[in-house]
């Protein structure tokens, strides 16, 4: 028997992202992994603000703004000093590590929730 969480097609996106974090720690510290960490984010958040307006989900504003301030962090966060990469490595895993457990674990299991009582999958 599937578990509901192995029919959701969220998580095998969120893995990569969780993949793409671990690569940010590597050193030496590649920054063009920030560029794809950025395209890869961006296109999840698309695809799932997409999803969410056909299923015309009820918390989805929420969901939009969450998005849009985890673009915000990112975006000052590719910003610094590239000079300080170690900096950068540390702070921007562990945000992005905070922010995507708490996003993946809160707003996004509301939505599977909401996604496993609908008729769209």
């Amino acid at each position: 028997m599937q578990k509901t969480s192995d029919i959701i097609w969220q998580d095998t996106q969120h893995q990569a992202l969780f993949d793409l974090i671990e690569k940010i720690k590597e050193v030496p510290f590649d920054s063009d992994i920030l560029v794809r960490l950025k395209l890869y984010a961006e296109h999840h958040f698309i695809l799932e603000e997409a999803y969410m307006r056909e299923l015309d989900y009820p918390h989805a504003d929420a969901h939009f703004e969450a998005h849009n301030r985890f673009r915000e962090e990112l975006e000052a966060m590719m910003e610094t000093d590239p000079s300080m990469h170690e900096s950068l490595q540390i702070s921007l895993s562990d945000f992005l590590y905070k922010w995507l457990k708490l996003h993946v674990l809160g707003i996004d299991k509301q939505l599977e929730d909401f996604v496993l009582k609908s008729h769209i999958k």
